[in-house]
């Protein structure tokens, strides 16, 4: 499901056609979602008033508290998915324009990409980060590895660098690190998740088999230097003057 700008920003059960694999990737990629939320707090760990754009089941957000004892605020769209967040304990909205404070950190995961006026949405974004504060992005890279599994699930694109990075100084940001993310995910990510013959139970096993075994190895040949040439995603982090 690709979301118009207009149905980014309001209320409704949008029905999702990805929320499966949100509960599927709770499950079984306890490593990689532990690892990206570490990833996501370098520059803000002492944040105190943090929002989540897009936060799906709350997945993060409770690995998010559970690391910096900070509960974020959550922005997420759909009317089912935020019966679950709220469930959960946070605090949740229905889109940006219900939120009416200002924060030291917004961050988003996997969730631009769905959205066709993105650069709109970082706009409004800018728009709620305190001066000082700071963005943390986290979104699908290389449009060379689209597959039938992105339109499957409503991604508008696949990034480049030039492009994202472009989006982000345009809303208002400096940057202040970008690099890929997951090395061994570029390749594995046609056979991981673009399979549409295969069941979900044989996706999910595959996906605990890459967790648990590969997504470390991973890891470690982005910490040696393979971020800086290719990853399946990219990362953004930027700062408001």
């Amino acid at each position: 499901m690709r979301f118009p700008v207009e149905q980014a920003g309001s209320q409704g059960n949008t029905a999702y056609v990805g929320a499966a694999d949100l509960w599927a990737s709770e499950r079984n990629l306890t490593n990689y979602n532990s690892d990206l939320v570490a990833k996501l707090t370098k520059y803000h760990a002492r944040a105190t008033h943090v929002l989540e754009f897009g936060a799906g089941i709350g997945t993060l957000a409770e690995l998010w508290k559970r690391s910096t004892g900070v509960a974020p605020d959550c922005v997420e769209i759909d009317s089912l998915q935020r019966t679950v967040i709220e469930r959960r304990g946070f605090r949740c909205h229905e889109s940006l324009a219900s939120v009416d404070a200002t924060f030291d950190l917004i961050y988003t995961s996997n969730v631009l990409e769905h959205i066709e006026d993105d650069a709109y949405i970082l706009r409004q974004l800018s728009s709620k980060v305190r001066p000082g504060g700071g963005l943390a992005v986290y979104v699908p890279a290389f449009p060379l590895i689209y597959s039938q599994f992105d339109g499957k699930v409503g991604h508008c694109r696949r990034y480049t660098k030039h492009d994202l990075l472009q989006k982000i100084r345009e809303a208002g940001f400096i940057i202040q690190e970008c690099h890929f993310a997951d090395c061994i995910g570029f390749f594995a990510w046609l056979y991981i998740k673009a399979r549409d013959d295969s069941s979900n139970e044989s996706r999910e096993a595959r996906m605990k088999l890459y967790d648990r075994y590969i997504f470390p190895i991973s890891s470690v040949l982005d910490v040696l230097g393979c971020k800086h040439l290719f990853g399946k995603n990219l990362l953004v982090y930027a700062k408001k003057p």
